[in-house]
């Protein structure tokens, strides 16, 4: 059902106790649901467009130079980067969750990939793919190598067990895998500790040396 309201339109006419970021970006979020609910493009809204410029205006007045923001922008996302999300949804269902699940295989891949590199797998032999499963499902990342898988999931059975290690044979997997914690997946190191203390057949892989 689509309806037309004078919200949008008179906030962005008399944009009176709008003065303050939060309340200048919560109006303008507002015009957005409102304009949706009519029906109409929000690109082209007069009232939307004119929040915008409101918006703009309050955050030019009230924020630091673009070449700071630039700076701290940087610092955050580099903090983001030492801290990945992975580990803190680690242990926790996302089944439910898309942007979550989403996060987790995403970040699931990219160590993956880092690992296979670190470890001196070729890339020719080794395969990374995720299976996100239905909406409700937590679903499954892997690296897949002819000696060797690693299983990924956002929650083990038990604690500290989302990572899975199993020897493979021609790419099959053959034996009991061996469960290791979320963070040993980005720590090289403790990884290929992980390795050694396992029976994975790992004869035709060529570890690179243990940072």
């Amino acid at each position: 059902m689509l309806y037309d309201t004078l919200y949008r339109h008179n906030q962005a006419l008399s944009p009176a106790g709008l003065e303050h970021l939060p309340a200048a970006l919560h109006a303008l979020n507002a015009a957005v649901d409102d304009c949706q609910r009519a029906g109409k493009p929000v690109a082209g809204d007069a009232a939307i467009l004119l929040l915008i410029r409101h918006l703009a205006d309050v955050a030019e007045r009230d924020t630091p130079s673009v070449n700071v923001l630039r700076l701290r922008c940087e610092a955050d996302r580099r903090a983001v980067a030492a801290a990945p999300a992975l580990l803190d949804i680690a242990g926790q269902s996302v089944g439910g969750n898309y942007h979550a699940k989403r996060t987790f295989h995403y970040q699931a891949r990219r160590a993956l990939a880092r690992l296979a590199a670190a470890i001196g797998l070729d890339a020719d032999e080794a395969r990374i793919n995720t299976v996100m499963g239905a909406d409700h499902e937590d679903g499954t990342t892997e690296l897949r190598h002819v000696d060797l898988a690693v299983r990924v999931v956002p929650r083990g059975f038990l604690p500290d067990s989302e990572v899975s290690i199993s020897r493979c044979r021609d790419g099959q997997e053959i034996g009991k895998p061996h469960r290791a914690p979320i963070a040993e997946l980005l720590d090289v190191a403790a990884f290929q500790r992980r390795l050694a203390g396992t029976p994975v057949d790992i004869d035709a892989v060529r570890l690179a040396a243990a940072a």
